[in-house]
């Protein structure tokens, strides 16, 4: 492991440490896809928003004890995700949890984003191509959809006016429909950016999704697949025939039958 730091561990991080190998992000994938049921099927409470807090805490959580950072840092976001956990519950305790402000949706953000970052930098560390190394990219895809839904999400409760022209009262399935949708650059069309600021980000979205899709997911499938295959090389892995060689020519006046 390459916690560094000189940092000594507690009794929960050496529990973890041992039932959770490094740089294996299945279950990171498995609670980011629980995250996003739970944001997409969810009623706008307060119970659906400290969940899915705790879902994101969770997910940054597991990515770094997969990813293999310093202790420091794993405690660090332990502590920003704790805080994040009793803010929201406070917010709902408080009865202000059914109008989501700029705030949370920046949290959000903060949460979500930083664990494409953490992987990322994990996987180009350990530069390996398997199964594990196309399961932290394809997290990182999923996330970074997660990631503009809370950034539509956050210009609409800031700005004056709503993010959507078709409607004034978008919710958070609202966003992260329309995010995936833009990023798999489907455009059903049901939903349209109304700012300038909207508009720009959906097309950098747009446009780092199919980038991401071609060049990463692609090498990284093309490398996998090739070193799945014994004595194939990545480019030429056409088979090839062996040939007998000719015949010896018997020398002039040999009389040897």
């Amino acid at each position: 492991m390459t916690y560094g730091a000189h940092t000594t561990a507690t009794g929960v991080e050496r529990w973890l440490e041992a039932r959770m190998p490094g740089y294996r992000y299945g279950p990171v994938l498995v609670l980011i896809a629980i995250t996003f049921v739970v944001m997409a099927a969810g009623p706008p409470d307060g119970y659906t928003r400290v969940s899915t807090v705790a879902l994101q805490g969770l997910t940054l959580m597991a990515a770094l004890l997969a990813s293999r950072v310093s202790r420091r840092l794993f405690r660090l976001a332990a502590l920003v995700t704790l805080v994040s956990f009793i803010a929201a519950v406070t917010s709902g305790i408080a009865g202000t949890a059914n109008e989501p402000n700029g705030v949370f949706f920046l949290l959000n953000v903060l949460l979500v984003a930083t664990v494409p970052v953490v992987i990322a930098r994990a996987l180009w560390r350990r530069g390996v191509v398997d199964i594990h190394t196309v399961m932290g990219a394809i997290c990182i895809y999923v996330l970074l959809g997660m990631m503009f839904a809370f950034v539509y999400a956050a210009i609409d409760a800031i700005s004056s006016g709503p993010f959507f022209v078709q409607t004034a009262h978008a919710t958070a399935p609202d966003f992260l429909y329309f995010s995936f949708i833009t990023q798999t650059t489907v455009g059903y069309g049901d939903f349209t950016a109304s700012g300038d600021l909207g508009r720009a980000l959906a097309v950098l979205e747009a446009l780092t999704g199919q980038l991401y899709l071609v060049t990463i997911i692609a090498v990284l499938v093309s490398r996998l697949s090739s070193r799945t295959r014994p004595g194939v090389g990545p480019i030429d892995a056409a088979p090839t025939v062996d040939t007998p060689a000719p015949d010896p020519v018997q020398p002039a006046g040999d009389s040897s039958t």
